[in-house]
């Protein structure tokens, strides 16, 4: 789960927010959820917000705040994110809106609904400004604590070891020690693609571990650049720079991301970007020859059938991932007691892990055998 805030003084960049808020890309264009305001819309509810400063001596009128989990949410579990970030903010009284932007998963590569929350910086109940000091390291907080009861898994934050000596002051030792065991193993089990990745990879009939393994040796190997352009023109792949980050290199088939750079080989970002920079800079946004790319096969149906049976298993892994969590690291104060309540714990992990690689495998097959997918819906129907 990812958890970041953005500052906003001026009225220009709430215009700007309040349209990226309602574009049609996504599903919900209105506030899901508002707190302490009573508006029409987005942007009255910012006005507002921006009154409150000017009324006070802060110079900040809003934060924004972007909730991006990595599984789908129901409303209480999003619910339990939202006043995990009010209660660490201490914001209970300032004006609160809440969006959720669910993507037109199917036909952009799939992804969990993430959500925008606009925060008012000054209370109009107490007149006074938020103390967001430190507020990057107290919201990667909330992030894995909200990522150990619901989600089952998390990346290591470059706040850890703060993050976990604050959770020991805050008697959650058991996601202290979870992060501490995470932090030993990080660099060899960090994935190299997302799910989305995968699924829009599988939608444009890419193999995705053979061209990223072909990528890495290539990459290590030193080839020259009009190896590497000739090897992503086979593939029908472009290298683009990332909008957000810069020294980010994503690579797109069509219109739809299928990899980042530095996450196939497992370097740090930035390294790979100077690299890449120096030895393949006229491959930049260049447009690769589509010609020979198969039509993807699957029809709007069959996507939206394997997107729904998708979101059903990964709820099922997610329930497993939480329960495991919970066995491995027990509340301070629980004891196990006698050796046969120990067998009988570590029984049941063995049980939840054996579960685990199941569902991983079901959702494998699910998004690289389209067949499966029309069969077991047909006789489930």
């Amino acid at each position: 789960m990812i958890v970041k805030a953005y500052k906003y003084k001026k009225s220009e960049g709430a215009r700007r927010l309040s349209g990226y808020l309602a574009q049609d890309a996504y599903r919900a264009t209105e506030p899901g959820e508002s707190r302490n305001l009573y508006v029409a819309n987005a942007l009255d509810g910012m006005r507002v917000m921006q009154c409150l400063q000017r009324a006070s001596r802060a110079r900040i009128a809003f934060w924004h705040i972007i909730i991006s989990p990595t599984t789908q949410l129901d409303k209480k579990d999003f619910n339990r994110i939202l006043n995990l970030i009010i209660t660490e903010l201490n914001a209970a009284d300032h004006p609160l809106m809440v969006w959720s932007h669910e993507k037109l998963r199917a036909r952009r590569g799939g992804g969990p609904t993430h959500f925008h929350c606009v925060l008012g910086h000054v209370s109009p109940i107490t007149k006074l400004a938020l103390d967001m000091r430190n507020h990057a390291r107290r919201l990667h907080k909330v992030a894995a604590v909200a990522a150990f009861d619901l989600e089952g898994h998390t990346s290591i934050s470059p706040y850890h070891d703060s993050i976990v000596t604050h959770l020991i002051k805050e008697d959650r030792p058991d996601v202290a020690r979870w992060l501490t065991d995470l932090k030993k193993v990080w660099p060899s089990q960090q994935s190299r693609m997302t799910d989305a990745m995968r699924r829009s990879a599988a939608a444009e009939g890419l193999d995705l571990a053979s061209f990223c393994a072909r990528l890495e040796r290539l990459w290590n190997s030193g080839a020259s650049e009009q190896s590497f352009a000739r090897f992503l023109s086979n593939a029908g792949v472009m290298i683009r720079q990332g909008d957000r980050s810069e020294d980010s290199i994503l690579l797109f088939r069509r219109d739809r991301l299928i990899g980042v750079l530095h996450r196939i080989l497992q370097q740090p970002r930035t390294l790979v970007y100077q690299e890449a920079s120096a030895r393949f800079s006229a491959l930049f946004g260049k447009t690769i020859d589509a010609d020979g790319i198969p039509e993807a096969s699957l029809t709007s149906n069959i996507e939206k059938l394997r997107q729904d049976k998708t979101d059903d298993l990964e709820v099922l892994l997610k329930r497993l991932r939480i329960k495991t969590l919970k066995l491995t690291y027990l509340p301070a104060g629980v004891r196990v007691g006698s050796t046969d309540a120990g067998n009988r714990i570590a029984e049941r992990l063995r049980r939840l892990s054996r579960g685990e690689a199941i569902l991983d495998r079901a959702l494998e097959l699910l998004w690289s055998d389209d067949a499966w997918v029309c069969t077991h819906t047909t006789k489930t129907a």
